[in-house]
């Protein structure tokens, strides 16, 4: 199985958790972090190159909520993307407050529905600035990973 983990972080949680989820993954993962600059917080921002999901089986996403929504950087990256139509689609967020989660996920949603791809998969993890950024939190990021990998493999 070939993944393609494409993820932005600002404290290192969304990286950490990114990194776990992908350790359960396994198998061959090309990943892409999605670098902040001052622009990463304006609304309109323009991605700097464009992904192709084609070769990979599995695309997967990693963020920080920003204002209950999914990060700027991380939205404009998937509207760009392409060969995402049909796809295989696996989502770790993180963010400070849980209320955000049901915010978040609606955002998403919105966002991969306008490239029709299958979401097989969504995780979201509280990490309110990473005080509660737990060794057991980090381990069910991985075994998101596995679960992910299974549904893979059975064709789900």
């Amino acid at each position: 199985m070939k993944s393609l983990l494409v993820y932005v972080s600002k404290t290192g949680n969304t990286e950490k958790v990114a990194q776990r989820f992908a350790r359960g993954l396994g198998g061959e993962i090309d990943v892409v972090n999605l670098d902040l600059s001052p622009e990463g917080v304006l609304k309109e921002f323009q991605p700097k190159f464009t992904l192709d999901a084609g070769p990979y089986d599995l695309f997967c996403l990693a963020s920080w909520v920003m204002v209950m929504k999914v990060h700027p950087f991380l939205a404009a990256y998937i509207r760009e993307c392409r060969n995402l139509e049909g796809k295989k689609v696996a989502v770790c967020l993180t963010g400070g407050a849980s209320l955000s989660r049901g915010h978040a996920y609606e955002d998403l949603l919105h966002i991969l529905e306008e490239k029709k791809v299958n979401l097989i998969g969504f995780s979201y993890t509280t990490t309110l600035l990473g005080l509660t950024l737990t060794r057991k939190k980090l381990e069910k990021a991985e075994q998101f990973g596995r679960e992910i990998k299974s549904l893979v493999e059975q064709g789900g």
